[in-house]
């Protein structure tokens, strides 16, 4: 992988982190996977 791939993946990776976080933080985990479920059933 070229550096600017490896870049952009950590970028994701790391984004995807911090509001993986954010939502845990803001919210109760129940709702944040149940939060997740819809979202994912709505893709």
């Amino acid at each position: 992988m070229t550096p600017a791939l490896l870049i952009a993946r950590n970028c994701i990776i790391y984004w995807v982190n911090v509001w993986i976080a954010r939502v845990e933080c803001v919210s109760p985990a129940g709702f944040a996977l149940e939060e997740f479920d819809r979202l994912s059933q709505a893709a």
